[in-house]
C-alpha cells in the first residue's frame, strides 16, 4: 500500500483507467450534495487554495500483456469520481473547452483509433453515464427520470456559473490522499480503517464483485439478483439494519457472517482451528471468505449456489419485524426470531439456519426450538454469562452435526462447562427472587410468559405486538414519598427488590408520571382521567391477582416471584417434554389465595406463630433452633459432606421470604464482612452449637429467621432424609 498527496490532474492524466467494480452499487448523491460540491468548486476556483476532497483507495489491476492503459478498480471514491467527471464534462461544455475534458479524462487506443472515458462506471449506470460523457451538445437531458447520473449533469447544466469556476484551477488544487493498493492486499480492512467520505461497502457487495464478472452476467441475474436484488422490497429487507449483541448490521451482512460460521464447521472442508478463529471476526468477513476460498480450493460457483440455498431460508425466516406482531405460543421459530432480536442472541443464528436447512421434520425442528428457548431464557433470567455462546451455536453444535431434539439434549446435559450450564429449577425460583432485570430483558420474558401461558384460553383482550407494551416497576423506583418501609425489611432488600421480576409489570400503556409514583391505591385506581394498573393489566394473565391487592409490599413482591417461577419452570422445563400440552394457568396459580392469607403476615411480625418441633424425640425446639439443629444433625449423619455440597442440600431460596441474608448457610467470613445492623439476629452466631465446621474445614453459621411456611419445606426435606419430626402450638 502507497498513498500519495496528489492534484486532480495527476489522477486522471488521460493514460489510466479506473474501473467501478461492474456489480457495484449505483451513484447515490442527491441535490443536497450537488449543492454543496458546486460551491466547493466556486470557492477553490475564486481562492486558488488547495481542496482537500478525502482519500480514494485504488487498486492495481493484474492485466494480460499488451494492454497499455494503467488499470485500478475503485474500491472507495466511486461517488466522487462520477460527481467530478460530471461535473466537469458540464462545465467544458459551457466553456467550449471539450479538448482539456478529453485530455485528462479521456483515455485512447491509437491502435484502434478509438477513445474512453477513464472512468468505467458499474452495471447500473454504465448506459446514463456514458451518455453524458458523449455529449456534444451544452443543454439539458430530457427525460432523466429517476437516473441520478443524468439528473446530476442536468443540475450542473443549469447551475454553472462559468465567470465562477475555472477546469484550470480545479484540476491543480482539487488534492486528494491517493492511496495505492497492490494486488494481494486486503481492500477491506484498509477501507475499514480509514475514515473516507464514502459510503462503507457492504460484505455483500463486495462478495458479489468477487464471485461474479461482466462476463458472468447471466448467472448473476439467475442466482444473486432474485435472492438480494429482486425489487425494492427485497432491497429494503436485506439492508435494514438490526442489532447484533453489541453491534448494529444490516441483515446482509449478518447472513454472511451466519453462513460463514456455518461453512468453516463443513467437515469436509476440515478447517483448522487457527484459521476458524481467524475467520470468525466480524471486522472481516470478505477477507475470510476469500482467505478461505484460497486456503482450502473451495469452488466459488459451489459456495455461491450453497450461500443461495441459505439466504432464501434466511429470507423466509429471520425477520426483526416480530416486535411489531404477536408470537405463536407453541415452539417454533417465530418465537427463537423474538428471542434472537428482545434479548440480543443473534449468536444463535448460524444454528438456527443449520437447523432449517438440515432438519426437515417439522416436529423434530420445534423440539429443537422448544430446548432452546427453555435454555435461552432460563440462562436470561438467571443472568448466566454468554460468551461461550459464539462458540455453542457455531463450533459445538454445528461441528458436531446436532440435527435432532435428542442429540442437542444430550450434548447441553453432558457438557463439562459451567459456563453453558443448564439452570436447574432450583436456581430458577432464586433468581426470580434475587436477580435485578434490566428494563428490556425484564418485558422479553414477560411478553414470552404472557404469550405461552394464554395458548388459546378465552380473553377479553387479543395480546398486542411486543412493542406496544412497556414495563412498569409496581413498586416504584421513587418511593421514598408514598411507600413507607416495612418492618423487617431495610432499603438495601427493597431497591433490591424493586428490580426483580416479581416487581416488574407488562402493561399496554406506559403509565402517567403523576400515578407511576404515587402511592399504590393511586398507581392501582387511576387519579381523575389518568388510568391505573387495574385498567391496564385487567386481562394479562402475568398480572393476575395483582390488582386485588389491597397493598403492595416486599411480600406482595416476594409472593408473585415465587408465582412467576413456578409458572417459568412449567413453560421452559429442564428439559422438553415430548408433548407441547396447553398449560393450564387455572391449575398453577395461588397468588390470589396467596396474598389474601392473614394481616398478620403484613407485620412481618415472626413471633406471632408459635409452633414447636420435636426432632427425633427431642424436646420440642423454636423454629429457628430447629433449623440449626436438622443441619447438625445431616453433618453428624453425612460426614463426609463439603461445605459446597451442603449449600446445595439446603438452597438459600428456602430462606424467609424477604429477608435480606447471606443465605441459608453463611460462612464465618462471609459473616464478618457483611455489614449489616442485622446480621447478629439473622445468625445468632453465639449461641452453643450454632457455630458449624464442614469436612473441608469451612466455619459456617445457619439462618436462624424463618416463617412457618419455610420451615414446613425444611420439615418435609427432614422427612424425605428418614428423620422423625413432631409439631406442637403452644396455647
Amino acid at each position: 500500500m502507497e498513498a500519495t498527496k496528489l492534484p486532480l490532474a495527476s489522477i486522471f492524466t488521460g493514460h489510466r483507467v479506473f474501473d467501478i467494480p461492474f456489480y457495484q452499487r449505483s451513484y447515490v448523491w442527491k441535490k443536497e450534495q450537488w449543492e454543496r460540491f458546486l460551491e466547493d468548486m466556486e470557492f477553490v476556483s475564486i481562492e486558488s487554495k488547495d481542496y482537500f476532497l478525502g482519500s480514494a483507495i485504488l487498486k492495481q489491476q493484474n492485466l494480460n500483456m499488451g494492454v497499455t492503459a494503467d488499470h485500478r478498480t475503485v474500491i472507495d471514491g466511486q461517488q466522487r469520481f462520477t460527481t467530478i467527471v460530471i461535473f466537469c464534462k458540464a462545465l467544458c461544455l459551457k466553456t467550449g473547452e471539450l479538448d482539456e475534458f478529453d485530455r485528462y479524462f479521456m483515455v485512447r487506443n491509437k491502435k484502434e483509433g478509438t477513445k474512453k472515458c477513464a472512468l468505467v462506471h458499474s452495471m447500473n449506470d454504465r448506459k446514463d453515464f456514458e451518455q453524458v460523457v458523449s455529449l456534444t451538445e451544452d443543454k439539458p437531458i430530457d427525460n432523466a427520470g429517476n437516473s441520478s447520473i443524468l439528473q446530476a449533469y442536468n443540475y450542473f447544466q443549469e447551475k454553472i456559473d462559468i465567470n465562477k469556476v475555472d477546469i484550470d484551477e480545479l484540476l491543480s488544487h482539487l488534492i486528494f490522499i491517493d492511496i495505492e493498493l497492490h494486488p494481494n492486499d486486503d481492500e477491506q480492512a484498509i477501507f475499514d480503517t480509514i475514515n473516507s467520505l464514502g459510503v462503507r461497502l457492504t460484505t455483500a457487495e463486495l462478495l458479489k464483485n468477487y464471485f461474479f464478472t461482466e462476463s458472468t452476467l447471466e448467472e448473476y441475474q439467475e442466482l444473486w439478483v432474485p435472492i438480494f436484488e429482486k425489487d425494492k422490497g427485497t432491497s429494503e429487507y436485506w439492508n435494514s439494519q438490526i442489532t447484533a449483541g453489541r453491534l448494529k448490521r444490516n441483515n446482509i451482512d449478518a447472513f454472511f457472517s451466519a453462513f460463514l460460521n456455518i461453512k468453516i464447521q463443513d467437515r469436509k472442508i476440515g478447517v483448522d482451528n487457527e484459521h476458524k478463529n481467524m475467520y470468525r471476526r466480524v471486522d472481516s468477513i470478505f477477507a475470510s471468505y476469500k482467505d478461505l476460498i484460497a486456503t482450502y480450493n473451495i469452488d466459488k460457483k459451489e459456495l455461491y449456489r450453497e450461500i443461495i440455498e441459505y439466504a432464501k431460508l434466511y429470507a423466509k425466516y429471520i425477520n426483526s419485524d416480530v416486535v411489531e406482531s404477536d408470537i405463536p405460543s407453541k415452539s417454533c421459530v417465530e418465537r427463537i426470531n423474538f428471542m434472537i432480536f428482545t434479548l440480543d442472541c443473534s449468536t444463535m443464528l448460524p444454528y438456527i439456519l443449520y437447523v432449517l436447512k438440515n432438519v426437515k421434520n417439522e416436529k423434530e425442528r420445534n423440539d429443537i426450538f422448544g430446548y432452546l428457548e427453555s435454555y435461552v431464557v432460563r440462562r436470561a433470567i438467571c443472568k448466566s454469562e454468554n460468551n461461550s455462546f459464539s462458540d455453542l451455536f457455531s463450533e459445538i453444535l454445528i461441528g458436531n452435526e446436532i440435527k435432532t431434539f435428542e442429540d442437542l439434549k444430550s450434548l447441553i446435559e453432558n457438557r463439562d462447562e459451567m459456563a453453558l450450564a443448564f439452570p436447574n429449577d432450583e436456581k430458577m425460583q432464586e433468581c426470580f427472587h434475587d436477580i435485578e432485570q434490566p428494563n428490556k430483558r425484564a418485558l422479553a420474558i414477560l411478553y414470552l410468559m404472557e404469550s405461552r401461558v394464554r395458548n388459546n384460553q378465552p380473553h377479553a383482550t387479543k395480546i398486542l405486538s411486543f412493542s406496544e407494551y412497556s414495563l412498569e416497576h409496581i413498586m416504584p423506583k421513587k418511593y421514598e414519598k408514598s411507600w413507607p418501609l416495612n418492618d423487617g425489611y431495610d432499603e438495601e432488600t427493597r431497591r433490591m427488590m424493586i428490580n426483580t421480576l416479581g416487581n416488574m409489570a407488562m402493561l399496554p400503556q406506559k403509565l402517567n408520571s403523576s400515578v407511576s409514583n404515587a402511592d399504590w391505591n393511586t398507581k392501582k385506581n387511576g387519579k381523575g382521567t389518568r388510568k391505573g394498573i387495574s385498567y391496564f393489566a385487567s386481562d394479562l394473565v402475568t398480572m393476575k391477582g395483582v390488582v386485588t391487592c389491597p397493598e403492595w409490599n416486599e411480600d406482595n413482591i416476594w409472593n408473585r416471584a415465587e408465582w412467576l417461577a413456578n409458572i417459568a419452570i412449567k413453560i421452559w422445563p429442564s428439559y422438553q417434554e415430548t408433548n407441547d400440552d396447553d398449560f393450564d394457568i387455572e391449575a398453577e396459580t395461588k397468588l390470589d389465595q396467596v396474598n389474601q392469607e392473614d394481616e398478620s403476615a403484613k407485620a412481618r411480625n415472626m413471633n406471632h406463630d408459635n409452633t414447636k418441633y420435636s426432632f427425633d424425640g427431642t424436646e420440642f425446639l423454636s423454629k429457628s433452633e430447629f433449623v440449626v439443629t436438622l443441619v447438625r444433625k445431616y453433618m453428624e449423619n453425612h460426614p463426609q459432606l463439603t461445605y459446597k455440597e451442603l449449600k446445595g442440600k439446603y438452597p438459600d431460596r428456602l430462606c424467609a421470604k424477604g429477608y435480606k441474608f447471606r443465605g441459608f448457610l453463611c460462612t464465618e467470613k462471609e459473616y464478618n464482612e457483611w455489614n449489616n445492623k442485622y446480621k447478629e439476629k439473622r445468625y445468632q452466631p453465639n449461641k452453643e452449637n450454632h457455630r458449624l465446621t464442614s469436612s473441608d474445614g469451612v466455619v459456617f453459621y445457619v439462618n436462624t429467621q424463618w416463617t412457618k411456611e419455610g420451615v414446613d419445606k425444611l420439615v418435609k426435606i427432614a422427612k424425605a432424609d428418614g428423620f422423625s419430626i413432631y409439631t406442637r402450638n403452644k396455647s
